[in-house]
């Protein structure tokens, strides 16, 4: 089972700043090959909390493949669920929750930083997993089961964030992981999927170092709710949401186009003449 490397393309780069605010009109730019309008509405959605904030994490991620990707990603936990994603996704979420109606500076968090890099949030509580996602114009979730990962102890220390850490090392979906984890922070959760140590992991790299989650900062943790948008979720298999995003992948000036043409809430106007970029050198994390 494959998985794109923490794509969410941004496939809703240039659509991601209308993310959560209709009864205005949204014009684009031409950033995928043409002109669009979009009704939307201005109105904040509402969220359910699941859990309140006990620890908070900020991470480092690179991907150092053919092309270099870098972001700060949040890890939320609270006693029974975490949540982790993009720091720039949650700050765009509490400034619209806030003043919907602050569209330039909602749209700066939402638009700045790569282009590859704005999937939205993963949710995990044991060994349950809950993806969800802006896919162009529809609000994608999936669920799943996590499979257990088999960490073996090693000698390793390393000093992170002022925490003594010690190493272990494990295989999940098709890849190696080699983790940090702290043992005074007792809790078995960590970055991503990871998880299933007697401390919170605060480093995790793969075997060919193109991927790696490196702590910068813990807390200030602030009691904040770890918060569920109650979007209508279209729900999908992982297996599905995946073939989407190969679909993306390898041909997209057909299959984003026509992902958007089955909303009703926008009308676009191909550009000929644009050059769609190559997204073929982008790397999965998941490999089965």
């Amino acid at each position: 089972m494959k998985r794109i490397v923490y794509l969410i393309i941004c496939l809703c780069l240039s659509y991601s700043a209308l993310c959560q605010i209709p009864n205005r009109i949204y014009h684009s730019n031409s950033d995928y090959g043409f002109e669009g309008i979009l009704w939307g509405d201005s109105e904040p959605v509402p969220a359910d909390s699941l859990d309140s904030e006990l620890t908070r994490v900020y991470y480092d991620y690179t991907f150092n493949g053919k092309k270099e990707i870098s972001g700060v990603w949040l890890l939320q936990v609270g006693s029974t669920t975490t949540r982790f994603l993009p720091e720039r996704k949650y700050k765009a979420d509490s400034i619209q929750r806030s003043s919907p109606k602050m569209v330039s500076l909602f749209s700066s968090y939402c638009e700045g930083g790569d282009l590859f890099h704005f999937f939205d949030s993963y949710y995990v509580s044991k060994n349950d997993c809950c993806f969800i996602c802006r896919f162009a114009l529809d609000d994608i979730m999936y669920e799943e089961t996590l499979p257990a990962i088999s960490w073996e102890l090693q000698d390793s220390v390393a000093n992170i964030c002022g925490h003594l850490c010690k190493s272990a090392t494990g295989t999940f979906r098709g890849r190696t992981y080699y983790v940090f984890y702290a043992e005074d922070i007792p809790v078995s959760a960590g970055p991503w999927k990871l998880s299933g140590l007697p401390g919170l992991i605060l480093h995790a790299d793969v075997d060919d170092g193109k991927f790696t989650f490196h702590a910068r900062q813990l807390g200030p943790a602030t009691g904040a709710p770890i918060l569920w948008t109650k979007y209508p979720y279209m729900k999908v298999s992982r297996k599905q949401y995946e073939k989407m995003l190969d679909q993306m992948q390898q041909n997209f000036p057909v299959a984003y186009p026509t992902h958007l043409s089955r909303n009703s809430r926008i009308s676009f106007t191909p550009n000929p003449s644009y050059a769609y970029p190559d997204m073929t050198w982008i790397e999965r994390i998941e490999t089965e």
